[in-house]
């Protein structure tokens, strides 16, 4: 009862709030306006992730989830609101915008409500153990699903579509395992996503997005799944392995990590922004907005699904492991070859 009380409460509350916020987002500086880097043509409020953020707070309070899981995933997340408000607006340096990460993952590895303790059987049939690196190793992993969302935020629908995906392969998974806690957390936060996708994803009756969900929003969906994949493959009776969590995650942690190389190779700064992302490179191939979004969230469900068939049929972890760098080193060839052909 929970699980659907949850959904609907946060499907129903971001719904309400956003219209609410996006009339008021001018008066606080919360308004993306067109440039270089956007695909609109007017200014669009940047309040979708303070609409989930809400919602997803006052819906794992109504269902007493603050209570009987941990108040310190609540606690991660007022913390990564108020930063990501703060970057939405001012734009943060660096260094400030990684402080406020890594404090909100910092506070959920080391009160062991998202700790990493070991990466399974990861290159061999062996236990590939932590140990005392697992809290600074739970924080870099916690701060890099937030960045690759928030990098995987680049046109209308895409994060949201992206994260939905994960969401629904990290349910299916705690379903499986019986893992209800993380289940229920999960509908609520399926329920914010889609609440925010009504207004920003592009359909026959909407040209553009109505609102984006700003580096809150990204930020925020980062920690959510990041939180969700280390509770599901740490668990006492785990829902699935951490390799099968990095295949949930692939298409925006797999860009991410092959962006960051490719800069690094030509000499530029690693977070430097440029138009190679692999939504950029759809674009370039000729399919239009709604198009590459439609693919790239297809693949990413498709690849968690297969993912987690392969757990489920015993497929080793370390053969899933050499397989996605496999494939992470083919993409990152050949979206290198497309930008240089496509001179982006």
């Amino acid at each position: 009862m929970s699980d659907v009380l949850g959904f609907l409460l946060a499907l129903a509350i971001t719904a309400a709030a956003i219209p609410v916020l996006a009339r008021a987002a001018g008066g606080w500086g919360l308004l993306a306006r067109p440039g270089p880097r956007m695909n609109h043509v007017r200014p669009v409020p940047t309040v979708g992730g303070i609409a989930m953020g809400a919602a997803f707070l006052a819906a794992y309070a109504l269902t007493g989830l603050a209570t009987t899981l941990s108040p310190l995933l609540a606690a991660a997340v007022a913390i990564t609101l108020v930063g990501g408000v703060l970057d939405d607006r001012h734009e943060l340096r660096s260094l400030s915008k990684f402080g406020f990460q890594i404090a909100a993952a910092a506070l959920l590895a080391l009160g062991g409500d998202a700790l990493l303790t070991h990466l399974g059987n990861l290159m061999s049939a062996q236990h590939f153990s932590l140990g005392r690196w697992a809290i600074p190793l739970s924080v870099f992993a916690l701060v890099g699903v937030m960045n690759a969302m928030n990098m995987a935020d680049g046109l209308d629908g895409l994060a949201g579509a992206l994260a939905l995906a994960a969401c629904l392969n990290f349910g299916a998974a705690a379903s499986l395992a019986g893992h209800a806690p993380e289940f229920a957390v999960l509908c609520i936060a399926i329920g914010a996503i889609i609440g925010f996708l009504h207004f920003n994803a592009r359909s026959p009756w909407r040209a553009q997005a109505a609102v984006f969900m700003g580096d809150t929003g990204s930020l925020l969906l980062g920690l959510l799944l990041g939180w969700l994949a280390v509770r599901l493959a740490m668990a006492e009776r785990p829902a699935l392995a951490p390799i099968t969590a990095v295949w949930i995650l692939a298409l925006p942690i797999g860009d991410t990590v092959t962006l960051l190389v490719r800069r690094g190779l030509r000499g530029r700064n690693p977070f430097h922004a440029d138009r190679q992302h692999m939504h950029h490179i759809l674009l370039a191939l000729g399919l239009s907005g709604g198009q590459a979004t439609a693919v790239l969230a297809v693949k990413s469900f498709a690849l968690g699904a297969l993912a987690l068939a392969a757990d489920c049929s015993g497929v080793p972890q370390y053969a899933m492991f050499y397989t996605y760098i496999a494939g992470l080193v083919a993409y990152g060839c050949a979206a290198e070859i497309v930008c240089r052909k496509y001179q982006l």
